[in-house]
């Protein structure tokens, strides 16, 4: 079985085989909060660690957060119209995860981002004065992920959903506005999205060389050597997996 264990925070791994757990405090959380925490902190025994790690502000954004007297160091505080709250003439503008503007940091969100920046500077520069620009909002074209050679998922938004149901999508009876795909055809249309959005024709071609070398003659998988004695975890030996192949013998046995 699995055991979940919610508001707590790893903050200590003293060796290889014990963890130090303590109650999770906010970030906003006092000297006398936090020493509570380690008071009531305890250890815990384990086999094998396995850490997940976010992303965080990089040092020029937090930099930038403390000059403008923010308190929230995560990223640059922006209004409606994405420009940095502090800067007094609205000049200033920030995207994607350098910021706190509620969406989530994908690449969907700082491409609609940048092009509502780049038009807000050219109607800011413009003469006609009747043009006025409009608050950011932003529009989720659905959600694709890749699930190995041939397989794969797909959440659609907008559209025509007849379209869809043509390729095998299912539509949701509540929100008749989502298609979902699986399977082959959401796998060719996450390489076919993938393959348009690259910049240059040289990439797209070293991008199509590569996906018909792994067709035809798979993938090399180089496994590191690992120069120890089996070990346990959890009862369980952990070996080699002698399903893949190593790169340095198909190199050393392949025709001169």
């Amino acid at each position: 079985g699995v055991e979940v264990r919610t508001s707590v925070a790893i903050s200590n791994v003293p060796d290889a085989k014990t963890a130090v757990l303590a109650p999770s405090t906010p970030r906003n959380a006092t000297n006398a909060e936090k020493a509570a925490a380690q008071q009531a902190s305890y250890t815990q025994e384990m086999g094998v660690l396995v850490w997940a790690a976010g992303i965080g502000a990089r040092p020029l954004v937090k930099k930038m957060a403390q000059s403008l007297q923010q308190t929230d160091l995560r990223g640059l505080q922006v209004d409606e119209y994405l420009r940095v709250k502090g800067c007094s003439d609205g000049s200033v503008y920030a995207i994607w995860d350098a910021t706190l503007s509620g969406y989530a940091p994908t690449a969907q969100v700082a491409a609609q981002q940048g092009k509502y920046i780049g038009r807000a500077i050219r109607d800011a520069s413009s003469e006609n004065e009747e043009e006025q620009v409009t608050p950011f909002v932003y529009h989720h074209a659905g959600s694709l992920c890749c699930l190995g050679t041939g397989n794969g998922i797909a959440q659609l938004t907008g559209g025509n959903n007849k379209i869809w149901e043509a390729i095998g999508a299912s539509t949701d009876d509540n929100n008749n506005k989502q298609a979902f795909l699986t399977g082959i055809p959401a796998f060719a249309l996450w390489r076919s999205l993938y393959w348009t959005r690259l910049l240059s024709t040289s990439s797209r071609l070293s991008l199509s060389m590569d996906w018909l070398r792994s067709l035809s003659s798979g993938r090399d998988v180089i496994e590191p050597v690992l120069k120890r004695a089996p070990t346990l975890s959890f009862g369980t030996p952990i070996q080699r997996n002698s399903t893949i192949r190593k790169a340095g013998a198909v190199v050393a046995n392949s025709p001169k």
